[in-house]
């Protein structure tokens, strides 16, 4: 499909502003709700008395709970309609995070993380619908713009919650039920704005029956694999990143540090990316940017040195979400518009398949002899490897 076939129709300022305010539905679905907890899993993990695996299965809990909402969403979307599905889950979510600092028993703590992860599923593929319906008749480069945009947001989340969480600041234990209730005030001004950006949108393609048959999207089969070996690889890294900086003996400056330039690099790497995605190998493009992440999570193993660190959340902002970005831009090129959700929901089923395992594997690596710098290892491992079997994505139009 080429750039005539896909839209000519250049980025205007009121669909960037849409595309803006939709983000802040994945900085909310994995920003605020998921990438925060690994900043708070250190001072939990202290004051609640866990091992590595039980803090890992926080996680694992939410990717859980991701992966069914990954499942039931676009039947949840066919009956109910995107709007209500986002306004709802995004009600949930508010819940979910409000009521965590209630309890500090385990099994309550990881019901209420599976919740939050599928009302977290359920916004982030409506809201990639959205981002992808508000840019139809785009270019291919104004397309890969809207969507890093929209990607971008878990990047925001990822860098406000580094910055404004107090328990890393302080370092205090107890204070993770004050950053729990931040997290549910920030996510409620966060909904409210996706909410209204997405009255602008029109709906999206009806899909047929024939349409709703996993065989279409057989094209794209490279694609998913790569993209839940990714979500297995940057989770497990995510989850114990921060513990291990802290291991280490690190200030907790340095964490923020971090935190911060990775998720700004993340909100802004679409803008890095979209010209080379626009192009005629976004597989190839593809395969680049999980790259930058394996290479980013290893150099966190290799030195302990300041700028070493800064490098290496830089590689690793570029590829956190616009792995994302890249699958939208090859769903764009294999499938029709009416499959396009579709295909999002899928790969958030393969991604949350990987998110699934990935803490509850390399939490058990880290309380064994190999450590935080193992679980670390078998997390870049994986993004490795997604690097690998992107190569083999074909990108001919269906």
């Amino acid at each position: 499909m080429d750039e005539t076939v896909a839209g000519s129709r250049r980025v205007d300022v009121r669909v960037m502003l849409v595309a803006i305010g939709l983000s802040l539905a994945a900085a909310t679905s994995l920003g605020f709700a998921r990438f925060a907890y690994s900043l708070l899993l250190p001072t939990m993990r202290t004051a609640l008395h866990w091992s590595y695996f039980a803090a890992g299965a926080m996680n694992t809990a939410n990717a859980i709970g991701y992966l069914g909402g990954a499942l039931l969403v676009t039947r949840i979307s066919d009956r109910f309609g995107n709007r209500r599905s986002f306004v709802v889950s995004g009600a949930g979510m508010v819940v979910s995070l409000a009521l965590t600092p209630v309890n500090a028993h385990l099994v309550p703590l990881l019901g209420l993380r599976i919740i939050s992860g599928f009302c977290g599923a359920v916004i982030f593929v409506v809201g990639s619908s959205l981002a992808q319906q508000a840019a139809r008749g785009l270019s291919r480069s104004g397309a890969a713009v809207i969507l890093g945009v929209y990607f971008g947001g878990a990047g925001l989340g990822t860098a406000v919650s580094g910055a404004i969480i107090p328990a890393i600041h302080l370092g205090i234990g107890t204070l993770w039920r004050v950053d729990w209730s931040i997290l549910a005030i920030i996510t409620l001004l966060a909904m409210t704005g996706a909410v209204l950006a997405s009255l602008q949108v029109g709906d999206p393609p009806v899909r047929t029956a024939q349409e709703r048959h996993l065989g279409h999207y057989r094209p794209l089969l490279p694609a998913l694999i790569a993209y839940g070996l990714f979500g297995f690889g940057y989770l497990a890294f995510l989850t114990f990143q921060v513990a291990l900086m802290s291991h280490q003996g690190l200030a907790s400056s340095r964490v923020v540090i971090s935190y911060v330039i990775f998720g700004m690099v993340a909100a802004i790497s679409g803008f890095v990316w979209f010209r080379p995605l626009a192009g005629h190998k976004p597989g190839l493009v593809a395969a680049s940017i999980y790259l930058s992440g394996a290479i980013g999570a290893s150099l966190y193993l290799l030195s302990k040195a300041l700028w070493v660190e800064m490098v290496a959340a830089m590689l690793f902002g570029l590829a956190l979400m616009s792995c994302s970005t890249a699958f939208g831009v090859v769903t764009r090129v294999v499938l029709p518009p009416s499959l396009q959700t579709g295909a999002m929901g899928v790969a958030t089923v393969a991604i949350a398949v990987g998110q699934s395992l990935g803490p509850l594997v390399t939490g058990q690596v880290a309380d064994s002899h190999f450590g935080l710098a193992g679980a670390i290892g078998v997390g870049a491992t994986f993004i490795g490897l997604a690097a690998i079997t992107s190569l083999f994505q074909r990108t001919q139009a269906a």
